[in-house]
């Protein structure tokens, strides 16, 4: 007998046929089985707490919240190869003076500050990116220097390759487009005075005085290996937001 057989309306005793009353009599002796909930995942709701050291000593520059994607846009180098050598070189340098030292494994040039997009704008902001870069040229990226950077929490310091002068011009350009975007959207747009560059190496902390009196140490090696460093075309600007990664094609 189903389960709906035992639905009935509400009456008096004497309006309860014997039928009815049999019904009642069976649904009292009926004993359902236990569900089986073993097969049923539980998601745990728990604050998540950032752990520098299972990240290479990198802490947040803003705290963990859910529903709240880390998105940044940037330049990703399309030739990881040619860094081997000028890395290697540069990194037992470094290493001289701060067993700290790490290689960036996230090679690229930044187009604007690490950003919140809430997950409801992540469509409308990605869309709206790709129409500001659509009229771009792809362009030429050289390098022509070594520079050492300090991030804004002083926890990290960077080992970086600047571009040179056209390079800049163009990226230039295609920032001024970004960040007109970030400030239509009440987002933080980037440094007033944009210094485009690379990062492949870092170390704890800040170092960054150290490092600079080794500076012209840096600059032979770069020269000495700059032939490896090929001309390099750039024909798209990435966003990555969350763990999605947009990519948009320059003419």
């Amino acid at each position: 007998m189903s389960a709906l057989a035992y639905i009935c309306d509400y009456g008096s005793e004497e309006e309860t046929s014997d039928s009815e009353k049999k019904d009642s009599e069976n649904l009292k002796k009926l004993k359902l089985p236990t569900p089986n909930l073993s097969g049923v995942s539980v998601v745990l709701s728990e604050e998540h707490i950032d752990n520098p050291s299972l990240h290479s000593g990198h802490t947040r520059s803003f705290p963990h919240i859910r529903g709240n994607w880390a998105t940044f846009i940037y330049v990703e180098y399309p030739n990881k190869g040619n860094l081997f050598h000028i890395i290697e070189k540069l990194e037992a340098l470094v290493k001289s003076v701060d067993e700290s030292c790490m290689v960036c494994q996230d090679v690229h040039i930044s187009l604007s500050k690490t950003f919140v997009l809430r997950y409801h704008m992540i469509k409308s902001f990605t869309s709206t990116l790709q129409n500001v870069l659509n009229n771009n040229n792809s362009f030429i990226l050289n390098f022509d220097s070594v520079e050492v950077y300090c991030n804004e929490e002083n926890t990290r310091t960077f080992i970086a390759l600047g571009v040179d002068a056209l390079s800049h011009a163009y990226l230039n350009n295609i920032l001024k487009q970004i960040d007109t975007l970030l400030d239509d959207f009440k987002l933080p747009t980037f440094y007033e005075n944009p210094s485009f560059h690379m990062s492949i190496l870092s170390v704890n902390g800040n170092k960054k005085d150290l490092l600079l009196k080794i500076l012209n140490n840096f600059y032979d090696i770069f020269i000495q290996q700059k032939y490896i460093l090929k001309p390099e075309n750039i024909n798209k600007v990435n966003c990555k937001s969350g763990n999605k990664i947009y990519q948009y094609c320059l003419k």
